[in-house]
């Protein structure tokens, strides 16, 4: 077996689709989708450190359910509760009370940054790969240890590439949203390339409806994945769990082409069903499934 340790954050959430419906109070936050997304790779075991809600036992009593190593996790305050709205004119994600106390929110708000929590030392040791989930400071493993990390949205906007050199170790995998490469570029593909030649890194994009495209400096092509048979009901969860993914079939020894080609996969399933519920619900599995296909894109 390998070992994936995934470091990201809880929330409830209260997900809002116009013209769909709605539900409330479900369990969510990076750290869930992860490792929901990475147990479905099958041969990784998961390990998670985050911060538990004091006030919902769900997420601790769901881990221990579907076999999360959560030994490492501490407990924190009350949990995020977010509002995760969907509409014609595109997503918003606001906290359910405002720190300012007011209705509306600024336009460009990515609201207040909070300290990072301090990791226990322990939580690294053995990892075979592992899953930084906005990282505000470049993870202490074992060089050996594959990283990939799925950038901190704020410091990103503010900071640019130089948030990326100062949080992504040598050799590790960016994992950057459509969302997150327009803070780069205002065409996702040129922004996925610019950031691995930069960096000197591979670069897994995650192009919602596009699929994935992989751009790693020492391959002369970029591969384009894409999934045919993606049917999408609600969409949160979807890039967390298929970035977990995609680290998890690292972890195994997979190349990049493949890991993405896991990840395009697993968001089929996030995109299944509300909130978690999809992915609460697979089985795993050992390949990608029919109609995830993989095609050498020419670099421009």
């Amino acid at each position: 077996m390998a070992l994936l340790g995934v470091r990201g954050g809880l929330s409830v959430d209260h997900l809002v689709w116009e013209g769909k419906g709605a539900r409330f109070a479900e369990p969510g936050g990076p750290g869930l989708f992860a490792v929901l997304g990475a147990r479905l790779v099958a041969g990784v075991d998961v390990r998670l450190a985050t911060e538990l809600p004091s006030d919902d036992p769900r997420f601790a009593e769901l881990f221990t359910r579907h076999g999360i190593d959560h030994r490492y996790c501490t407990v924190g305050a009350a949990a995020t509760r977010l509002w995760i709205l969907n509409s014609n004119e595109g997503r918003r994600i606001v906290e359910t009370a405002s720190r300012s106390a007011i209705e509306i929110e600024g336009e460009g708000s990515d609201g207040d940054e909070q300290g990072e929590p301090e990791t226990d030392a322990r939580f690294f040791a053995g990892l075979d790969a592992l899953l930084d989930s906005s990282p505000l400071s470049r993870a202490q493993v074992d060089p050996r240890t594959a990283t990939g990390v799925d950038p901190h949205q704020g410091p990103m906007r503010l900071e640019g590439l130089e948030y990326l050199r100062r949080v992504v170790r040598p050799g590790g995998v960016v994992l950057p949203s459509r969302v997150q490469l327009a803070l780069i570029d205002s065409d996702a593909r040129a922004a996925a390339r610019r950031i691995a030649f930069e960096l000197a890194t591979p670069v897994i994009a995650r192009l919602d409806r596009e699929g994935m495209l992989v751009v790693d400096p020492d391959d002369p092509d970029d591969w384009e994945i894409r999934d045919s048979g993606i049917h999408v009901v609600e969409t949160t969860g979807a890039g967390d769990s298929s970035a977990a993914a995609i680290m998890a079939a690292i972890a195994l020894g997979a190349d990049l082409r493949t890991a993405a080609m896991f990840g395009v996969a697993v968001a089929r399933i996030a995109v299944s069903d509300w909130g978690a519920s999809g992915l609460l619900r697979a089985e795993q599995f050992t390949v990608p499934p029919d109609g995830v296909t993989a095609s050498k894109e020419r670099r421009r």
